[in-house]
């Protein structure tokens, strides 16, 4: 007993200087406001009220079975836990709702002074019992019964004390955590934003810098990053999402496809646990020493990083989710799959098809080279007013180039590629911007396809037709003919 005593001191002293303010909490915890009569209804009653500090034991047995959560601290400093997960990481707000509603009981309603029938309440065989012993002067004893909903509501239960038949309603979201299992105490999310501390702190914290996805599923790994161009307060850039693909390949996200990818992390909440403080064996069992999927997160004010193993089966035989373990928490989670929106997504998933977003308005040169194209552009200008283009030293339209320049923009990327193209490019579109360099080379080859290099990397393919159809629009521009957008 008295190790016992001395592990819950240390970590009650550990998570007394983590935790913060739990005891602060529970000693400043507000009374229950009386409500107002209805007609079929008296007024709100204080059954009881206590000082939750002097709470020494709650005890909860509910059809999960019995646990009890034990006061450690000393002079009026305390923390609650439960001791089986006194090395785990609990969740200290629940265990401390938990306190400070045991620590007190209102009424809604005096339901039966003297019930002749308990079981009308479901209280002659409680959903669940739970027993408050109070450090007072009278070393009080509260023991309170749980039974049915009230008729034709959810937001009122029955309730008794233990041994007596004056029946009455609480609110049902008072009693809710003394009827689950003690496993919801542990602490599930996984990771959550760092918030300012100070007024004056404007950090963003829901920045990621990058985030890494290596699955073994695809022989790659999807890098997605925070695009730094938009640190210039004068970069003209098309970015609307903010973050950029980076491997394999380099695209801009789509920002109404890439919302779970980007903000998934924040708040990442298993479903429930499987082994705390787990063995290697243990790891390894649940697929954790070689895990299927790892995503690594840089954020603004912290790094995250869960490492994904085995699928999780639930009880009819279903595949709902995954094994997983997060760096610096010893416990191995389950996830439901759709919280997990990195193990599923392909990189075109997420990304617009666009492949170079250069603002026209930026671009200062723009070479279309090959066997059958030799066109070197320079512009002037940053804006309508005093925009102009010229097409080998010669003054050309505007807005016909403005419609050549658009076709450009439209190169799709529509599958990913990686296999080096033979010969020689159809034709190669080489741009200068302020914000960055693009060179697209077009690589006909078999079934009507195209292979895309950006940039020097083998990145997409396209549909011929479309490499085809934009040789033959420089043809058109430097002809005075219309620009045909179709392909």
């Amino acid at each position: 007993m008295k190790s016992k005593i001395k592990l819950i001191i240390i970590i009650a002293i550990v998570a007394i200087l983590l935790g913060g303010a739990v005891a602060a909490l529970v000693l400043t915890a507000p009374e229950e406001e009386t409500e107002e009569a209805t007609e079929n209804e008296v007024t709100t009653q204080l059954i009881y009220d206590k000082n939750p500090a002097d709470i020494s034991m709650l005890t909860i047995t509910n059809e999960f079975g019995t646990y009890s959560i034990e006061r450690v601290g000393k002079d009026g400093v305390y923390v609650w836990t439960v001791f089986e997960y006194a090395a785990s990481p609990v969740d200290y707000n629940r265990i401390d709702s938990m306190i400070t509603n045991a620590a007190t009981l209102t009424s809604q309603k005096l339901a039966a002074e003297n019930a002749e029938d308990l079981s009308v309440y479901g209280l002659a065989q409680p959903k669940a019992e739970y027993k408050v012993e109070f450090d007072d002067t009278d070393k009080t004893v509260k023991e309170i019964c749980i039974g049915d909903n009230v008729p034709g509501t959810a937001s009122t239960t029955y309730v008794c004390f233990k041994g007596e038949n004056t029946v009455y309603t609480v609110k049902s979201s008072f009693l809710r955590y003394f009827l689950e299992d003690k496993r919801e105490c542990i602490y599930k999310t996984v990771y959550t934003g760092k918030t300012a501390t100070d007024a004056n702190d404007t950090t963003d914290y829901t920045k990621i810098n990058s985030m890494t996805i290596s699955r073994d599923d695809i022989d790659y790994d999807i890098v997605i990053e925070y695009d730094t161009r938009l640190d210039d307060e004068d970069a003209i850039v098309s970015n609307s999402s903010g973050y950029r693909l980076t491997s394999p390949v380099r695209l801009d996200l789509n920002p109404d496809k890439a919302t779970s990818v980007l903000t998934g992390v924040f708040g990442l909440t298993a479903s429930d646990f499987a082994v705390l403080a787990p063995t290697e064996e243990q790891i390894a069992e649940y697929g954790l020493d070689d895990p299927y999927a790892e995503f690594s997160f840089d954020i603004v004010g912290g790094a995250f990083n869960l490492k994904v193993g085995n699928p999780y089966t639930d009880a009819e035989g279903n595949q709902t989710g995954y094994y997983a373990m997060a760096e610096g928490i010893d416990v191995i989670y389950i996830f439901d799959t759709a919280s997990l929106p990195w193990l599923t997504f392909m990189p075109l998933d997420i990304t617009t098809s666009i492949i170079t977003g250069n603002y026209i308005f930026g671009v200062t040169s723009m070479d279309m080279t090959g066997p059958d194209a030799d066109a070197h552009f320079t512009m002037t200008g940053t804006s309508n007013k005093d925009y102009a283009v010229k097409l080998n030293g010669e003054d050309v339209d505007v807005e016909a180039f403005k419609s050549l320049y658009q076709f450009i923009l439209m190169a799709p990327a529509e599958q990913l590629c990686f296999d080096e193209p033979e010969g020689e490019a159809l034709i190669t579109v080489a741009i200068k911007s302020a914000t960055g360099d693009d060179t697209l080379e077009f690589y006909p080859t078999e079934n009507r396809r195209t292979i895309i290099r950006l940039n020097g990397v083998t990145s997409f393919t396209c549909k011929t037709a479309y490499a085809e159809r934009l040789l033959e629009n420089l043809h058109k521009f430097e002809k005075g003919e219309e620009i045909i957008s179709s392909w």
